[in-house]
């Protein structure tokens, strides 16, 4: 035991996040397995599902789920204990990523309820094998503008997977795509929900105005940000 605490400590003392040297991390009351191949799940990410519980408070008429950059699991997956009669469908570019996403989902008791599926956004045509459109699309995607990943604390860039924190020279790049496509993935009188980083809000939702979504919100996370920025088709 001792030696197995000193290994521990010797990676928290090399910056390595606790949720990778313990594997687990909780959200929504819920534990997820975590590895390197995710991001951390993190409590501002929680905004998502205040926001989903915000829009779409009629939890059985929600049917079908969508999560664009799966990582973990832990946004698709709380939505459906949430939504318990909802089918979801998560897409990731990870193939190690979507490993955990299945681990998760079996540890869950989703695996039944729940598609993973292997892609990219940024390839053509990549929302053709999702099989919308959905009453509700949530993303956590990367927003960090890749000048600004040097800046990060070392936890977050030396550790995490710098794909799904890059996002661009600008930080939008994943909402170009992912508003490319909406209209198709979206139900009429749907909803779409992403995840922003500080300040971005007005060029999103300028994104989602010129794609002929009306934009809800924004629901700020604990400290006052502007986290969640929603749409409506």
């Amino acid at each position: 035991m001792a030696k197995r605490l000193t290994g521990f400590v010797a990676r928290r003392i090399r910056r390595e996040p606790m949720a990778y040297i313990l594997g687990e991390r909780e959200f929504w009351g819920l534990p997820f397995r975590v590895t390197p191949a995710v991001l951390v799940p993190r409590p501002d990410s929680e905004t998502v599902i205040e926001a989903a519980l915000a829009v779409l408070p009629e939890r059985r008429r929600v049917r079908r789920i969508l999560d664009l950059g799966v990582g973990s699991g832990c946004l698709l997956f709380t939505l459906l204990t949430e939504y318990e009669a909802a089918e979801g469908v998560g897409l990731e570019a990870s193939s190690d990523a979507l490993a955990v996403a299945r681990a998760n989902a079996e540890a869950l008791g989703l695996s039944s309820r729940v598609r993973l599926c292997l892609g990219d956004w940024r390839q053509p045509k990549w929302d053709q094998q999702l099989g919308g459109p959905f009453d509700l699309v949530v993303s956590n995607p990367p927003y960090i503008r890749s000048s600004d990943i040097t800046g990060l604390m070392p936890e977050v860039r030396q550790f995490e997977p710098r794909s799904a924190l890059d996002g661009g020279p600008d930080g939008l790049r994943a909402y170009r795509a992912i508003v490319a496509a909406a209209a198709r993935l979206v139900v009429p009188g749907g909803h779409l929900l992403v995840e922003l980083g500080d300040g971005q809000v007005h060029a999103i939702a300028g994104l989602f105005r010129s794609a002929g979504f009306s934009v809800e919100g924004p629901w700020k996370d604990l400290a006052g940000i502007d986290r969640v920025l929603g749409a409506t088709h």
